[in-house]
This record gives structure tokens, C-alpha cells and sequence, in this order.
């Protein structure tokens, strides 16, 4: 995407053509220095950069110096086109490392598939990250397609959600985590799915359950944050994907293979709602591990599961808000993301991360001003006892009636007790579980 620099670097403008399909044109500067664009404030802006030769030209087995050239962000970039570009890059791997090595983000230790476009400010590799680089994807037209916001939101507030149901375990929830595979996952996964991706590439799931590791595991098996199979790191239990329009077919054929063969126990599949097919409906789906291939799992109520990861069972449901932003015009990828929740079978009800934390602000603000009666009908209450009641209250909710409790132990300092729930309101070796200080709530920040 880079202009000449100077008037007499101006651009060359030359029709190209491969073997099979249309001739097209192509501006190429005169051999010398270029100049980058840059984004500022949603224009583009000349920006001030070095000086930099081109790279010698290597002639390729058609003609080519370099791969057809055109820019991987035009959202009019056809299927066609993209196709010839990654039929060059598969006969021509010299001088399309060339290309890559040539890129300013350029990362030896990474797997580049020549399926997928590189350049300097985007990709359509959605397992490269690199700072500064943008995901692109195209959809079955080849249109470029914005990723979906909300999509991320699902990723980290899921993470946060499978922690909080993990808590205790040796499990915790993790997101758009780079994993890298054993060459012989690759192999059965590219024979029993028809394709053929590089050996020792990597992908990076949505949302994912891993071990709980100790800085010296993660040193051995997360070394610079990517988690090493191939290096013996713990098979995830569990994978979800948040499926595009970009990526079903991907997420529905080639990872569905790559996790079943790599031995990920469960596997989910969320479409936000007309991403597998026009109008497909908006969906949780659960795949089960058995003698190495996925089978689909029924859900018992609509999209409701019974996972074996998490002990208890798992959805995805629109956000409570949802429907009045449709309802006053907001469009689709600003409304408020789903929410993955887990059924608490203590308490009887759904929860989530961000609803815990929600409920816990409620808690901390009527607990505070209960708190603040309690110091006036209770001023020489020992510091421990106050402890244990502040904790239950922000664990579980102030009492309905706690203005008549309190005003009633004011009269009988000793009856403080029945200012705790009422299966610890008569034991009278109730404890503060060692601590000074409350008890965390479970489930949030």
C-alpha cells in the first residue's frame, strides 16, 4: 500500500497476468525509496519514514518477480485473486520467504501458511499476532468482513465466567491463547479433514481451559506465552470457538478435525446468529471426544449442556439489555455481547462473571450503610464478631428485615447472631474461617 516518494519515483503502472486467470493492473515504483501511509483519525496521512531499498527481484517459474500484487484490505478483492496469490506462494516458497522476511513484523519463530495474506498492516491469518498487524476476513465472496465486536467481548468475559466456575481446581479459563500442536496432530488432522496446513502451525481458540501451571511449567511449556503441546504441555480439556462469517467453515471443518485429534475432550461452537449460513440461528453447540471423533451432544433443553469439564451445565444467552437496544436502532456489533453462564446448583440459579460483579456492587452498597447502623446500635461489638458479619452480608446479601434485626439487638446486644444467615444464626462456634478481614465472595473480582 506504499506511494513513491518523490515525482520521479512515480508509480509504473503494468498489467500482470498468471497462467488461468485474468490479466490485471498493477503500480509498482521505479526501484528506489517508498513512502508508508498511515491511519490518523480515520484518514490516511503521509507519514515520515526511512529510507528503504527494495529487495532484489527473484524471477519466478512464470514470470514473477513477486506474488501478484494487490492489497489484501480492498474490500473488492475476489476469491479469484486470493487464489492465484496463495498458488504462487505454494510453487514459489523461495521468494515468498523472501517477502515475509522482508516485512518489518516479519517473525522467524512463527509458521507463515500460504493460505493466508502477510503484510505490513493486516493479515487474514487469524493466529498471527503481531502488535499493529489487523485481522482481516473474507467471507465466502471473498468481502472483506469486520470482525464482530462483540465476539471478542465473549472471548475474555467467558475466560473470566470458566475461572470462576474452576475455582479450587487445577483448571482455569484462558483466551485467544496461541497453541501450538505435535506435528503428528497436523498430519492426522490435514488426512482426516482433506486439507493441508503447514506442519508445527499454530491456532489460537476463543476461549480455552488449561492447566493451572507454576512459573517454572509455564517457562517449560508457555514459553513467550504460547502454549506448547508439541513440548508436552497438558492437553486442553475444552475448547469454544465464537464462529464469523470468515470463519465457520474453518472453525466447523479444519479445527473440529485438529482438535479431535489433538484429544481436547469438548468442544463448543457459538454462532452470534447468521454466521454459518444466512439466517442460521443464533446458537451454543457441544461437541464430545469419543474414540477420537467428535460427536455432536443433544441439549437436553435448548441450548443448555452438560459439561464434563465444568461439572455442571454451561449456555450462552443474550444480555438482559439486548432487546431494547435493538429496539432503539443500535446496531448489531455495538449491543452488549452474550454471556457464558454456569448453573450453581448451591444457590439454584445462573450465573456469570459480570453478574456476580454486579451483584456484588449491590451487596457492597447496601452492606455499607447496613454496616453503618451496626456501629451506631452496636458500638462496642468486638472487631471479630463485626468481621464475620460484614463478610456473610457481602457474601450472600444483607437480611430483608436487617433494619428490625439490628434495631432489635440493640436492645439485646448479646442476640447479634441473628444478624447471620439463619443456618449459622445458632451456632455459636461460627468463626471468621481464620481471617480478620471478609471473606472474598466467590465467582468475583
Amino acid at each position: 500500500t506504499g506511494r513513491c516518494r518523490y515525482s520521479d519515483l512515480s508509480k509504473i503502472n503494468e498489467t500482470e497476468t498468471v497462467p488461468g486467470f485474468q490479466p490485471f493492473q498493477v503500480g509498482r515504483c521505479r526501484p528506489g525509496r517508498m513512502e508508508a501511509e498511515q491511519r490518523i483519525d480515520g484518514g490516511m496521512d503521509m507519514a515520515v519514514v526511512a529510507e528503504q531499498e527494495r529487495p532484489p527481484a527473484v524471477a519466478g517459474t512464470h514470470g514473477w518477480d513477486t506474488a501478484p500484487t494487490i492489497d489484501i484490505a480492498d474490500p473488492d478483492m475476489t476469491r479469484t485473486a486470493r487464489q492465484a496469490r496463495a498458488a504462487w506462494r505454494r510453487t514459489h516458497p523461495d521468494e515468498w520467504r523472501a517477502e515475509l522476511e522482508a516485512m518489518s513484523n516479519f517473525d522467524p519463530a512463527f509458521i507463515y501458511d500460504p493460505a493466508h495474506e502477510y503484510d505490513q498492516e493486516s493479515t487474514t491469518d487469524p493466529d498471527y499476532d503481531v502488535e499493529g498487524v489487523h485481522f482481516l476476513e473474507y467471507d465466502e465472496d471473498g468481502i472483506v468482513s469486520p470482525l464482530e465486536k462483540r465476539a471478542r467481548e465473549v472471548q475474555k468475559r467467558g475466560a473470566d465466567t470458566a475461572s470462576d466456575i474452576l475455582a479450587g481446581t487445577d483448571l482455569e479459563g484462558d483466551y485467544e491463547r496461541l497453541i501450538r500442536f505435535r506435528p503428528e496432530t497436523i498430519m492426522r488432522a490435514n488426512q482426516t479433514s482433506g486439507e493441508n496446513h503447514p506442519i508445527g502451525k499454530g491456532v489460537r481458540p476463543d476461549l480455552l481451559v488449561r492447566a493451572v501451571m507454576s512459573a517454572s511449567d509455564r517457562e517449560r511449556f508457555m514459553p513467550e506465552g504460547v502454549l506448547r503441546l508439541d513440548l508436552g504441555a497438558p492437553v486442553p480439556p475444552l475448547v469454544l470457538e465464537v464462529v464469523s462469517e470468515g470463519s465457520a467453515k474453518r472453525d466447523l471443518h479444519f479445527k473440529k478435525h485438529l482438535y479431535a485429534a489433538a484429544g481436547i475432550s469438548e468442544y463448543l461452537v457459538y454462532d452470534l446468529g447468521g454466521k454459518r449460513w444466512t439466517d442460521s440461528p443464533r446458537e451454543l453447540l457441544m461437541y464430545r471426544l469419543k474414540e477420537g471423533r467428535y460427536q455432536q451432544v443433544p441439549a437436553p433443553v435448548a441450548g443448555e449442556y452438560q459439561s464434563h469439564v465444568f461439572e455442571t451445565s454451561v449456555r450462552i444467552m443474550p444480555a438482559a439489555q439486548e432487546h431494547d437496544e435493538f429496539r432503539h436502532g443500535v446496531p448489531e456489533e455495538d449491543r452488549s455481547p452474550p454471556r457464558f453462564q454456569w448453573w450453581d446448583s448451591n444457590t439454584e440459579t445462573w450465573r456469570d462473571h459480570e453478574q456476580d460483579h454486579e451483584q456484588k456492587l449491590v451487596r457492597l452498597g447496601e452492606a455499607t450503610n447496613a454496616l453503618k447502623f451496626l456501629d451506631t446500635v452496636l458500638p462496642d461489638l468486638p472487631e471479630r464478631d463485626r468481621a464475620l458479619i460484614e463478610a456473610r452480608w457481602l457474601e450472600r446479601g444483607t437480611p430483608e428485615d436487617v433494619a428490625e434485626r439490628l434495631m432489635a439487638v440493640h436492645e439485646t446486644p448479646n442476640a447479634w447472631r441473628s444478624l447471620l444467615p439463619a443456618e449459622e444464626s445458632d451456632n455459636q462456634d461460627t468463626q471468621v474461617s481464620d481471617r480478620d478481614t471478609p471473606r472474598r465472595p466467590s465467582g468475583t473480582l
